[in-house]
């Protein structure tokens, strides 16, 4: 009988020793699982376009873009075109979280043009918007939470006919506002 017992206390220690280890792994797992779903998602753009001054006030209301296609390289379009893109979360950023949508404008540097203050949608996870009648240029879109821009992507408008050097050389001139700039083209 005393063998019995001797026995069941050295199981106790290499038992207590393993429940140690494994506790110790577990606490060590526990804050990097909590760290990697902490932040915000990043997700994808989407992109359409439409014609939407060709549209009567009605069309424009009931209008309801499904459509979109997902990429976020070599964009171009028209300055005719109203642009409509979704973001589309990995997943739940939050539908409480306020997201700032940034739009600017290629000049000398990228110049805010437009700031718009966004949610999610809860039955979709995704923000969308459009933009209209943007001026030929580059174009860069961010989506910034708190401060942080947690996505961003450049786009071009170009002219319907493409850029010639005569219709280049007036763009330039037409961003000038010092008139012996302008005119000395």
């Amino acid at each position: 009988m005393e063998q019995n017992s001797s026995k069941k206390f050295l199981l106790l220690p290499s038992l207590a020793h393993f429940l140690q280890n494994s506790l110790k792994q577990i606490l060590f797992v526990l804050p990097l699982l909590f760290f990697i779903q902490c932040g915000v998602p990043k997700g994808e753009f989407g992109w359409t376009t439409t014609k939407m001054e060709e549209m009567d006030i009605l069309e424009k209301h009931i209008q309801t873009i499904t459509d979109y296609k997902m990429m976020r390289d070599d964009l171009i379009f028209s300055p005719s075109d109203t642009i409509h893109y979704v973001y589309q979360f990995s997943r739940n950023p939050g539908l409480e979280t306020d997201f700032h949508i940034s739009l600017n404008r290629y000049e000398l540097d990228f110049v805010e043009i437009d700031i718009k203050k966004k949610r999610v949608e809860p039955d979709t996870l995704a923000i969308r918007d459009e933009f209209s009648l943007l001026r030929t240029g580059e174009y860069l879109i961010k989506i910034v939470y708190e401060g942080d821009t947690v996505d961003e992507v450049k786009f071009r408008v170009l002219p319907d006919e493409g850029y010639t050097q005569e219709n280049l050389e007036q763009e330039l001139a037409g961003d000038q506002t010092d008139e012996i700039i302008k005119y000395s083209r």
